[in-house]
């Protein structure tokens, strides 16, 4: 059966988010062996990073959508709880990357290439799709509430993690270094960001489908 057009845009967005996740992964463990660490110690601090998490979330939701959509699977992804959450997340990761961490974080070589892909690239075409392709699904106004589950849930291991080794991935989440109530300030103004994002990307689907709506009545 032929695929339609925007499952092979789907798949591609998809692969690039692999692409990038996976030259992160390679570059990292390579750097780290040399130092004397494990392969263990770069998973562990990689996946303390919401870019390469909310990356691998958008690799594995984009690629099952695409390769498949009618499965168990495809459909849980594809429904606005999870797809609208991948997306307002991903570009939650490009917009904090870009005002609070583009001037001090500034790779090279391959992993310039991931890092554009990570933060700028797949974010917009997430975003993208989601807007060309909307959901014809119902979305209640109180579904962007769903979306901030998997930030409070980052948000919450990062706590723990924190506790036990004494390190945070970001200097605006650091309690070592600010405390908890400035710590927990930062925090919640991040939660009403994610919520604002949320709410723009839920109002962008429902204009998008009721312009492609008129379009076809007309």
């Amino acid at each position: 059966m032929k695929k339609e057009p925007k499952y092979w845009i789907l798949l591609l967005i998809g692969l690039l988010a692999w692409f990038g996740v996976i030259t992160d992964f390679t570059t990292a463990i390579n750097k780290d062996l040399a130092s004397g660490l494990t392969v263990g110690d770069t998973f562990i601090r990689l996946l303390g990073y919401y870019t390469i998490l909310t990356n691998l979330f958008v690799a594995l939701v984009a690629t099952t959508c695409a390769l498949r959509p009618n499965s168990s699977w495809g459909k849980v992804f594809s429904s606005p709880k999870v797809f609208g959450c991948v997306v307002t997340s991903i570009v939650f990761v490009g917009i904090i990357f870009h005002l609070l961490l583009s001037d001090i974080y500034n790779p090279d070589g391959i992993k310039a290439i991931a890092n554009y892909l990570n933060h700028y690239i797949t974010p917009i075409a997430m975003l993208t799709y989601w807007l060309v392709f909307p959901t014809k699904q119902p979305m209640p106004v109180s579904t962007p509430f769903y979306w901030e589950i998997y930030p409070l849930l980052y948000a919450e291991s990062i706590a723990i993690r924190g506790e036990m080794i004494g390190k945070y991935p970001y200097f605006f989440l650091d309690v070592s270094t600010l405390g908890y109530p400035q710590a927990l300030l930062n925090g919640v103004g991040l939660f009403l960001v994610v919520a604002a994002i949320g709410f723009v990307v839920r109002a962008g689907v429902h204009y998008t489908s009721r312009r492609q709506n008129l379009v076809v009545e007309n």
